[in-house]
């Protein structure tokens, strides 16, 4: 039963992202949707119990509210806050954290590049750290972004 499970996050994981990204960007809420269906998952399995059918029924809840909720905290970033965590990324020294205020939403949100190295090919990559407030709840992440050839970030992963 746990592999079913792992199949079933795993299915519903990769059609969420290909879902939500058809220009081939994957956009912040795409990676909230994923991670938090991912989380939401694992927490519904372990609340589901020792019955295999409420380990799946509660797995899959988990994944569609997990899933809703990190949809909804990834696409609080608007185009202002991804231009300033480019910019963080581009010219900020490792450890050292970046703050801003968004004037549209007026929420905070810091990013912190935590390390830099360069895949094999030559591509910067960068380990970083990001908060963002939200009716002065602090909620952070950690992930990692590579410069791609047209000098934006992408975002390789997300926890």
């Amino acid at each position: 039963m746990k592999y079913v499970t792992r199949l079933v996050l795993f299915t519903l994981a990769l059609q969420l992202l290909a879902a939500c990204a058809p220009d081939g960007q994957i956009t912040k809420r795409d990676v909230g949707m994923v991670a938090g269906g991912a989380a939401g998952g694992v927490a519904g399995g372990a609340i589901g119990g020792n019955d295999p059918a409420g380990r799946v029924m509660g797995t899959i809840a988990g994944v569609i509210i997990g899933a809703a909720v990190g949809g909804y905290l990834g696409s609080l970033w608007d185009d202002y806050d991804r231009k300033q965590a480019a910019y963080a990324l581009e010219n900020s020294p490792d450890r050292r954290q970046t703050q801003w205020q968004n004037p549209n939403t007026n929420r905070q949100a810091t990013i912190t590049p935590e390390r830099t190295y360069y895949e094999p090919n030559g591509t910067p990559c960068r380990e970083f750290t990001q908060s963002i407030y939200i009716d002065g709840r602090k909620e952070t992440g950690r992930g990692t972004a590579c410069r791609q050839p047209d000098g934006t970030w992408r975002i390789m992963n997300n926890q």
